[in-house]
């Protein structure tokens, strides 16, 4: 499971997203937002988002854990 860091806010996002799974669970919503991102980027930061969409799609519900 993945641990929350510095590096990540925590709910303070317009949307809840609880852990990992649940990130994964709205995936679908999330990464037509990403989609979108895109278009309004320097062309760099286009390619690191893109980038960023091709990993997660390649996450699968077998890769994620869900600790209660």
């Amino acid at each position: 499971m993945i641990q929350d860091t510095p590096f990540m806010p925590e709910k303070h996002a317009p949307f809840e997203i609880d852990d990992a799974v649940d990130f994964y669970r709205q995936w679908p919503v999330l990464r037509d937002r990403a989609i979108g991102l895109t278009q309004s980027r320097d062309p760099a930061d286009a390619e690191l988002l893109r980038w960023m969409i091709k990993v997660i799609d390649m996450i699968g519900p077998s890769d994620l854990r869900h600790d209660s």
